[in-house]
């Protein structure tokens, strides 16, 4: 039986670009189809239907590919407007039953349910409540989990994925992420997942029986995160700022007041490989960047660089940062600090303008290969040749 502290419900709309699609159009569910945008040069499959997947489609595959491989493939259009109020409607729903709730976009959120039991009975029936009231007022079914904390009721609706519903006792989450698939586990991606396999680790359990020297000489300082994770360890709060609310912040105090541009620069590079590499690790994009100055004078000044689109490299965000910064330096006087912010973020939809006809792009690749080393090294490991002369 859970108790009150197994309070955390998890909802999660798997596929959820093609699940509000289908339930825009009933008649897609009988068809191979997937999310694509229109009008760029280079096509992506964004997310394809469960029907498609089972044909061999997948996110990320150009679309070229994906025609070739299956002819019959109906695409359908990015429709972020519809997105974003299935979102909202999600949102208004949970709200009804809990105050504190964190929405991560795309079909994700999650919310605590301690205290509303005399309400809406135990946490089980409130998580039942909810999702029965998604699949009637917006034709969604959700996989949706009940946990201690935010990490294993995650992994519990991708266990039961694409939909249903399941509870973790307090106690028992051990237990309950032993067996399940490592894939499943927030942090384990291709190249990780890979890494595992090649040491016969396929269950979340076979991580969780590592001791500190193991898992650093295997996966490196930051190994010890996904270990404690593999255990059921998490205590982060819910974050209840909507997404497109929430920031990521870098700040730096320099040692001594500076005015030389190079070492400046080094240093808001340095800053921007460290915040994308937290968003990306969030699967998230940004279409703003806010670069605030502090100066020896105690005068502040501030610029943001916005997009239409999304940032989601190192490339990018460098790029908009430094504009930022350019902009905001408008007096001749020394510099004290600053404070780099992503902001109005956003789940990574990345499709890149340049045409190549099989894969990720070069510089995704080569981003990919990037973040695999900082995350298990650190993000000293590998940086830009511009940011070695900031300390």
């Amino acid at each position: 039986m859970i108790g009150e502290q197994s309070s955390i419900i998890h909802i999660n709309v798997t596929d959820f670009a093609a699940a509000v699609a289908i339930a825009k159009q009933p008649s897609l569910a009988d068809t191979s189809f997937a999310i694509a945008k229109e009008g760029s040069v280079r096509r992506i499959i964004i997310n394809p239907s469960r029907r498609a997947f089972a044909e061999g489609i997948r996110s990320g595959m150009p679309v070229a590919v994906a025609l070739r491989l299956l002819p019959s493939l109906e695409l359908v259009p990015f429709d972020a407007r519809s997105y974003a109020k299935a979102d909202a409607a999600i949102t208004e729903i949970a709200q009804q039953y809990s105050p504190t709730i964190q929405c991560d976009g795309g079909g994700h959120l999650y919310l605590d349910a301690k205290g509303t039991t005399r309400l809406f009975g135990p946490p089980i029936d409130c998580a039942m409540r909810i999702r029965n009231a998604i699949h009637t007022r917006l034709c969604l079914e959700p996989a949706v989990a009940v946990a201690a904390n935010k990490l294993v009721a995650k992994i519990g609706t991708r266990a039961i994925r694409p939909c249903g519903i399941t509870q973790v006792g307090k106690g028992d989450e051990q237990m309950f992420l032993s067996r399940q698939d490592v894939s499943l586990l927030p942090g384990v991606g291709p190249s990780i997942g890979r890494l595992l396999s090649v040491a016969g680790i396929r269950e979340i359990g076979q991580i969780a029986v590592l001791d500190d020297a193991q898992v650093v000489s295997f996966l490196g300082k930051r190994g010890l995160a996904l270990r404690n994770a593999a255990r059921g360890l998490d205590t982060s709060p819910l974050d209840s700022l909507a997404l497109g609310q929430r920031k990521i912040f870098r700040r730096v105090d320099f040692a001594e007041p500076v005015n030389e541009l190079e070492s400046f620069r080094a240093a808001v590079i340095a800053a921007s490989e460290d915040a994308g590499l937290e968003m990306r690790t969030q699967k998230l994009g940004c279409s703003e960047v806010l670069l605030s100055l502090a100066w020896s004078d105690g005068a502040r000044s501030e610029a943001i660089r916005r997009t239409k689109g999304q940032w989601v490299l190192d490339q990018e965000l460098m790029g908009a940062s430094w504009a930022a910064s350019s902009q905001a330096m408008n007096r001749r006087v020394r510099i004290l600090a600053f404070t780099l912010s992503l902001q109005n973020l956003s789940p990574a939809w990345k499709e890149p303008d340049l045409f190549i006809p099989e894969g990720p792009s070069r510089d995704e690749r080569l981003q990919a290969a990037v973040d695999a080393s900082r995350t298990r090294f650190g993000v000293a490991i590998l940086t830009h040749a511009s940011a070695v002369i900031h300390v």
